[in-house]
């Protein structure tokens, strides 16, 4: 009977499982290019902000081709797309792919594990619809590694302008959280003071260790930067 039981009890979990996996998820967002078309597998993808989520992706293999459209409202099968972006990628079952690709078809990859529960490894809610997120600041991403933050610098160099490599790095700052070295160590990537101040104020909701802000004031050329940044801290 004691055997009986625990089989049942086996086979129970294991339908339980089954009944609720843990799914594994792909976003794509593409900086610079206002009409873009995405590709993943056979199905395509048009968004307005050139970003989608695709949820409850089955784990495995994947093709990504991302085209760049010459006229609005045009598609690929119309001879009016360039091909920005072509990959194949392979997705964890259970994880969470997050791709960045810039005005140059080079690709930034973040992976992190989604829980049974709906949530990501590092506690925060996980998206919940195949929409942008709704509130983006709300949203306080992961620790990036060392490896991940030099892609992210070289990606930020490719931009042309300081506008470009602005918007581009506070997309970047939306999906992650960043020590404040990092945080300094990419002001200086900018030219201009006004760009640094900006991207000092933006990151610093994400940033993990706040206390040692201080040092992004070394990035900061004039006196009154530095005291635009430590009011706007004060009044976080």
């Amino acid at each position: 009977m004691k055997t009986t039981s625990t089989l049942l009890m086996a086979v129970f979990i294991s339908v339980a499982s089954f009944a609720n996996p843990v799914q594994s998820k792909l976003s794509i967002t593409v900086v610079g290019n206002k009409n873009i078309e995405i590709m993943v597998d056979n199905s395509r993808y048009q968004s307005q902000d050139n970003s989608i989520v695709i949820n409850s992706l089955q784990a495995g293999s994947h093709t990504i081709k991302v085209y760049n459209l010459k006229n609005k409202g045009r598609n690929i099968f119309r001879n009016n797309a360039k091909l920005l972006y072509s990959s194949t990628i392979y997705v964890r079952p259970g994880y969470h792919v997050d791709i960045t690709i810039d005005r140059n078809g080079k690709a930034i990859f973040n992976e992190r594990a989604i829980r049974a529960n709906g949530r990501n490894n590092d506690g925060n809610d996980d998206y919940r619809n195949d929409n942008r997120y709704n509130d983006r600041k709300d949203y306080n991403g992961r620790l990036v590694t060392a490896q991940t933050f030099s892609s992210m610098v070289q990606t930020l160099r490719r931009e042309f302008s300081d506008n470009s490599r602005l918007v581009l790095a506070k997309q970047l700052i939306d999906r992650n959280q960043f020590t404040s070295d990092q945080v300094k160590y990419m002001m200086q990537l900018f030219s201009f003071e006004n760009a640094r101040l900006e991207l000092a104020k933006y990151a610093y909701r994400n940033t993990t260790d706040q206390r040692n802000y201080f040092v992004v004031y070394d990035a900061l050329s004039y006196s009154n930067s530095k005291e635009q940044l430590a009011d706007y801290i004060r009044r976080f």
